[in-house]
């Protein structure tokens, strides 16, 4: 994330002072702009160097799959920890 702060505000630079020569208002506004573009840039340049999804589809599948498994067994470890309810206040829950 930070590639991106200073891809864009290098960007802005150069975008500024290539539009000096139009004027100092141009190349105040348009630097913004240019800035922006830049990162924009860096951003879809990264994401095709990461590949479509930086994994593939299997391999969330078992990443979930175990993710899943882990939180069925502390679900079954916290079951089985209760503590006995007296009768009395088992009715009383139910109710």
């Amino acid at each position: 994330m930070l590639l991106f702060v200073f891809v864009a505000i290098a960007g802005g630079f150069l975008t500024g002072s290539a539009m000096v020569s139009f004027g100092w208002a141009a190349a105040v506004l348009s630097a913004p702009l240019g800035g922006s573009l830049c990162a924009g840039v860096a951003a879809l340049v990264i994401m095709r160097l990461r590949g479509p999804a930086d994994q593939a589809e299997d391999d969330t599948d078992a990443q979930t799959n175990v993710m899943v498994a882990e939180l069925r067994g502390i679900l079954s470890q916290a079951r089985c920890e209760e503590p006995e309810l007296p009768e009395a206040e088992r009715v009383a829950r139910r109710a």
